[in-house]
């Protein structure tokens, strides 16, 4: 699957000249707490399941789970942990440490991060909006299943050509990707991800 990036968000990773602009993240450093709650674990098990059953035809589409992504074109040593990125290509992942834009492959198509305490101390909902818009990625997703944190449990930012980000959410309180799957919460407080074309649901690692 090929998705087309209109030149305007397209960016080369190696341009520095509105390095000034981009926040520089190390995102685990000087955490005092670094574990994560039951339900954060749970919920980013879930995900991490549901994608890699989505794409499991798709061997060209990535999953990969809390890596550290390195994005900043002149401090390399930037970087931030998504719980969840989708790539599309680039070199053979299976032994990666962390992922370097331009040297393993291509920016993330999406980012998701489950919001907890230390989502705050990791700017989730402040500098990583900037620097995943920055860097082209075309979808963020933030899941918050106990409402702790977002008006929303769930929320799409789907990137514009224009650098923005335009928030996405169905009906039902779901959202949809443009990669064809759909996560929601069902009654139970269960995160579920679907397929969104059949409405087929993955099963969660337990």
């Amino acid at each position: 699957m090929s998705i087309d990036i209109s030149a305007d968000v397209r960016r080369d990773p190696t341009i520095s000249v509105l390095a000034a602009d981009i926040p520089v993240l190390y995102e685990d450093e000087g955490l005092d707490e670094l574990g994560e709650s039951v339900p954060h674990n749970k919920a980013d098990s879930a995900i991490s399941a549901g994608l890699v059953a989505h794409f499991v035809d798709r061997p060209n589409m990535r999953v990969l789970t809390n890596l550290n992504l390195h994005y900043h074109p002149v401090d390399r040593g930037a970087y931030v942990s998504p719980d969840e990125m989708i790539v599309e290509g680039g070199a053979e992942l299976d032994e990666l440490k962390s992922y370097v834009i331009g040297e393993d492959g291509p920016r993330p198509l999406v980012t998701i991060e489950v919001l907890s305490k230390r989502s705050y101390q990791q700017q989730d909902l402040s500098a990583k909006p900037q620097i995943y818009a920055f860097t082209g990625v075309l979808e963020y997703i933030l899941v918050d299943v106990p409402g702790e944190f977002m008006a929303e449990r769930l929320l799409l930012k789907r990137l514009q050509p224009d650098g923005t980000w335009r928030d996405h959410r169905d009906a039902d309180g779901g959202v949809t990707s443009m990669l064809g799957f759909r996560i929601t919460i069902e009654p139970n407080n269960e995160l579920r991800l679907l397929d969104a074309a059949t409405g087929k649901k993955y099963l969660r690692p337990n």
